[in-house]
């Protein structure tokens, strides 16, 4: 029997799926019905967290845990920033590549394939005038070389989603600026799907 796990944020946790799901649960019933039952989910996403709290959740919540698969899909929280600020409000880009390094590290320790996603555009237009915090699709690139390259580093898979969803008409597939709503968790699974399966890994 297989476990597999997701660390991550909100997207992870599914939130705005009218469902109630999100994507990494209806990942789950996918493979179910593709794959066979013989599989475990355990999903340790948490809204708002960012990168130093995935790393302090794994600390916790992963070495203890007999993984197969291990998930990473957080940074999302990282990019906030006040409107019309050159400056993220939380981490420095030094802040978040030393925790990306502290929790890759961390995580290799466990005999898991690791496979860490990129992350998602965002709809800036969706930020209205009055809007305190606002994501930045240039930083939300930028972040993604970095994890990229972090990845490589250690030899862990990088699933990148990116490109492909920035030609997709995000207004159909998310309910806020960042957050997918039931469309858009249905795609990321079914994606995701995929990719395991091209990885060989179910």
């Amino acid at each position: 029997m297989k476990k597999i796990g997701l660390i991550g944020d909100s997207i992870g946790q599914g939130f705005w799926d009218e469902t109630d799901l999100g994507w990494f649960a209806r990942l789950g019933r996918l493979i179910k019905q593709n794959c066979g039952a013989d599989y475990i989910f355990n999903n340790l996403s948490q809204f708002g967290d960012n990168i130093a709290d995935a790393y302090h959740r794994a600390e916790t919540e992963v070495l203890s845990r007999a993984f197969d698969i291990i998930l990473v899909n957080i940074g999302i929280n990282d990019l906030r920033r006040r409107k019309d600020s050159d400056e993220q409000l939380d981490f420095s880009e030094g802040a978040r590549l030393m925790y990306w390094h502290k929790l890759l590290d961390l995580l290799t320790q466990t005999n898991a394939k690791i496979i860490v996603t990129d992350l998602l555009p965002v709809i800036e237009g969706y930020y209205t005038p009055d809007a305190s915090l606002i994501r930045r699709n240039s930083d939300v690139e930028r972040y993604n070389e970095i994890i990229s390259a972090v990845c490589k580093e250690h030899n862990i898979a990088f699933y990148a989603r990116y490109a492909t969803w920035q030609k997709l008409n995000l207004k159909e597939l998310y309910f806020d600026a960042t957050h997918p709503n039931a469309t858009g968790h249905q795609l990321l699974a079914e994606q995701t799907l995929a990719y395991l399966k091209q990885q060989n890994l179910l």
